[in-house]
């Protein structure tokens, strides 16, 4: 499921905390010369697209252990965009001259564009656990706008408001929230939730900052944080956090150096952002980013020292609460391949008791009151007794915070 957001400005983590081991890996395709890593679940099983030998098409692909499952489609080209906990995969199929909305599960493929009467190429962006589907599809005639599905024969318009002429649900939580995006026809684009009322239906949002050229969220967590990028009129969009407050309505991440442009794609239940930057001349190659800790990182000073597989890591697509990043990148074989990066994020120190982002003094003084106290929450080798070895095994810890 691709993630999205409510820490309205992300994350602190612990000061000092260490990154879980990890590393990157480089994801086979299916034989051609790109393959694209766009979502990753709690299982870490992957989902995008890969061409076929002949690079002349791609398919929809699932990689489950780090190999490829080509997922195949209706004809011509797919795209998987999205998984969820229980392996259901959202994306889309060629149809004839168009697009529809494709669900993928246990094997075969289900037709939610025909299932729902769309009209014209349709889109499903994303998936919550419970498999509810959102994305954009002509249910009501004219333009393509956000759409709910919850099974067959279920499907139904939500999420753009009413009056503009089209949009797309772009990502939901499990609370069945949507955010994405609406348009009037030759109009910048405004960026958008849908929330249900409680009678089977939905209300939607207008949630574009005031002033803004144009605005589009692609993700929500469920803490209720939205991610996306917007502009502001005064230069190139930036990756952002939508907060909902009225008074400052939109928290701009900013972009990497040397890049001007950056688009956030998908943000975890911690509050970390992944997306990717660029340079407005396209003289440089885009960047994948990864934002914790107050801080917009560039993923590829993550990579180690000397290595030989990657020119650069080009889009951060998705991840998932372990701090798996999935994405793409150029090889120094001149292809685009897809990867998985761990052990990116920073681990909260369990030292820092009071949960204030700093191991001190202060954290160590209330281990020792606990641990007066015999209460339960100083036995910290876990071994029923609350003894001497607790306070080593908690110092231990704390020196190793520091």
């Amino acid at each position: 499921m691709r993630m999205a957001a409510m820490t309205t400005l992300g994350v602190i983590l612990a000061a000092g905390a260490a990154a879980h081991a990890g590393g990157i890996e480089m994801l086979p395709g299916l034989g051609g010369w790109g393959a694209f890593a766009y979502d990753i679940n709690e299982s870490g099983v992957v989902v995008g697209e890969a061409y076929l030998t002949g690079d002349e098409i791609s398919h929809a692909v699932q990689w489950t252990g780090g190999q490829p499952t080509d997922l195949g489609g209706i004809e011509g080209n797919s795209a998987a965009w999205a998984i969820n906990a229980s392996g259901q995969v959202v994306g889309w199929s060629d149809s004839g001259l168009v697009r529809t909305a494709l669900l993928w599960e246990n094997g075969s493929w289900l037709d939610l564009g025909a299932d729902m009467n769309a009209a014209g190429s349709s889109v499903a962006w994303d998936i919550s656990d419970g498999g509810l589907v959102v994305g954009q599809a002509s249910l009501t005639g004219g333009f393509a706008s956000g759409f709910v599905w919850n099974g067959p024969g279920t499907g139904m318009k939500a999420g753009t408001v009413d009056g503009f002429n089209g949009g797309a649900n772009k990502g939901v939580n499990e609370s069945g929230v949507t955010v994405g995006h609406g348009f009037f026809f030759g109009d910048p684009d405004r960026a958008m939730m849908g929330v249900p009322d409680g009678k089977g239906g939905y209300s939607a949002l207008d949630i574009a900052p005031p002033g803004y050229t144009f605005s589009i969220a692609t993700a929500i967590n469920e803490g209720g944080t939205i991610v996306g990028f917007a502009n502001d009129g005064r230069g190139p969009w930036n990756a952002a956090i939508f907060t909902l407050d009225k008074n400052n309505p939109v928290f701009s991440l900013g972009t990497l150096p040397n890049l001007e442009n950056s688009e956030a794609y998908d943000v975890n239940d911690d509050g970390v952002v992944v997306g990717s930057a660029w340079d407005n001349d396209f003289l440089l190659q885009p960047r994948a980013f990864v934002y914790f800790d107050g801080v917009l990182h560039d993923l590829n000073d993550f990579l180690d020292a000397g290595q030989t597989d990657w020119t650069v890591l080009m889009s951060a697509e998705g991840i998932n609460n372990a701090g798996d990043i999935v994405g793409y990148g150029l090889t120094t074989g001149g292809d685009v391949r897809a990867f998985v990066f761990s052990g990116v994020i920073p681990t909260p120190c369990a030292a820092d008791l009071n949960g204030d982002g700093v191991v001190n003094t202060v954290d160590y003084l209330a281990f020792l009151n606990l641990w007066a106290a015999k209460d339960k929450g100083a036995d910290w080798n876990a071994d029923g007794v609350v003894d001497t070895r607790d306070v080593i095994a908690f110092g231990n810890d704390w020196a190793g915070c520091r």
